[in-house]
């Protein structure tokens, strides 16, 4: 029930998207909705799984998170330091765009990682002992 919650806030938060680009009042709101969704809907797969992988999954997560979030703000500093003499976005518009990204970026982030996990745990093979031997 919680997983088509979340799909029905996905494609509610894309429907307002679409319309926000023509209205151009809630760009920011559906951006940040959007992210909140798709961390919450990759989050709920990786629950089921033994608390020690998923902590190993966040902390790999987290960690590539921190360094894209880094460089990332490197990089949008120095645009908007040479570049930009009078940036015209509301600080509070630039903070929902930044969360709504982050969190959308951590969910598809723990997909990548949940996957890696996946393909790793079904290549492990076990060694049986037979009598002979």
């Amino acid at each position: 029930m919680r997983k088509k919650l979340l799909i029905g806030f996905m494609i509610f938060f894309v429907g307002l998207f679409l319309f926000a680009l023509w209205d151009g009042e809630f760009v920011a709101l559906s951006i940040t909705g959007l992210g909140f969704a798709i961390y919450g809907y990759r989050h709920e797969e990786i629950e089921k799984l033994e608390e020690k992988v998923t902590k190993r999954i966040m902390r790999q997560v987290d960690a590539t998170l921190m360094n894209i979030t880094i460089y990332g703000l490197l990089v949008i500093g120095v645009v908007i330091n040479f570049f930009l003499d009078e940036p015209q976005i509301l600080l509070i518009d630039a903070i929902y765009v930044a969360l709504g990204v982050l969190f959308g970026l951590r969910g598809l982030l723990i997909r990548s990682v949940y996957q890696e996990e996946i393909q790793d745990q079904s290549k492990v093979t076990t060694i049986s002992k037979t009598p002979s031997s």
